[in-house]
């Protein structure tokens, strides 16, 4: 959850998220729209998407028993090197080294050198040599790293190793981020009485799992619309990643078209199905 998602988002739907599915087994009889439904609010949909298909091989192949060794767990569907590694190290308390932005950081400034993730594991093992905690180590360097040796403004004061650090006291600027491209995108709301339109494998490269509301992107389905008493109800700038939006939602109301492309959905059962965050911010 916490790839490319901040700590405090994380925060703010764990404890839901693991009511809905607090075990392995609590996945079964479940489908892939009940984990996005769970999961949205988060972002990065992929990440439910690998959790969903790993945890079906977990319970198929390893009888609902998260696997301990490297080999296995670099099989399922979203789980690299590094993941691996912390689940081996925290989880289980194998000797394992996993490498986050942080702990690389902070062993290239101790050193004042550069190194390439294999070295930094060797560093870490010699480091670690006749201690038994894996997974304390694991974490204490993650959070001393994330909150005393941050990015732009480390604590030097505060470290605990100023006085050898190859990098103490040196000023560490905040890279000005470029000004995002912001592209313009219209969403549509077609109702038909109390139905809503959703449109399946739409052309808007997000959301790919989630029923979709029409966008201009699908231009041959919008083009077989009469869209002349369309009215524009909102307009909103929006985030996705790395990409911002400038967001148009018009409304119109339709004939109930039949199309194998589309879905009807009353509008009674719009709170029980799986929508991702703008969706539901077009349609409230």
């Amino acid at each position: 959850m916490l790839q490319q998602t901040t700590v405090k988002t994380v925060e703010n739907k764990l404890k839901s998220f693991l009511k809905d599915f607090p075990d392995f087994n609590s996945y079964k009889n479940k489908n892939l729209s009940d984990v996005l439904n769970s999961w949205s609010g988060l972002g990065y949909y992929k990440r439910a998407e690998n959790l969903f298909n790993s945890v079906e091989i977990i319970n198929k192949k390893y009888n609902g028993k998260l696997p301990s060794e490297i080999s296995q767990l670099l099989t399922l569907p979203g789980i690299g090197n590094y993941t691996a590694n912390s689940v081996l190290a925290i989880a289980f308390n194998k000797k394992a080294f996993p490498i986050d932005v942080n702990i690389r950081r902070l062993l290239t400034r101790l050193t004042g050198r550069a190194f390439n993730d294999k070295e930094l594991a060797k560093i870490l093992e010699l480091i670690l040599k006749n201690k038994k905690s894996y997974r304390n180590f694991t974490e204490s360097m993650m959070d001393f790293s994330s909150s005393i040796c941050k990015k732009n403004s480390p604590l030097c004061e505060s470290c605990t190793f100023k006085l050898f650090c190859g990098s103490a006291f040196q000023e560490f600027k905040a890279i000005r981020k470029s000004k995002p491209n912001i592209k313009k995108i219209d969403f549509f709301i077609l109702k038909n009485k109390t139905s809503f339109c959703f449109i399946q494998k739409p052309n808007f490269q997000f959301y790919q799992n989630f029923l979709h509301l029409p966008s201009n992107l699908d231009s041959i389905f919008i083009s077989g619309i009469n869209l002349k008493k369309k009215t524009k109800i909102k307009k909103f700038k929006y985030s996705i990643t790395n990409n911002r939006y400038e967001v148009q939602v018009f409304f119109a109301e339709i004939k109930k078209i039949k199309n194998k492309k589309i879905i009807w959905i009353d509008e009674s059962k719009l709170p029980k199905i799986a929508l991702p965050s703008l969706f539901k911010k077009i349609l409230i």
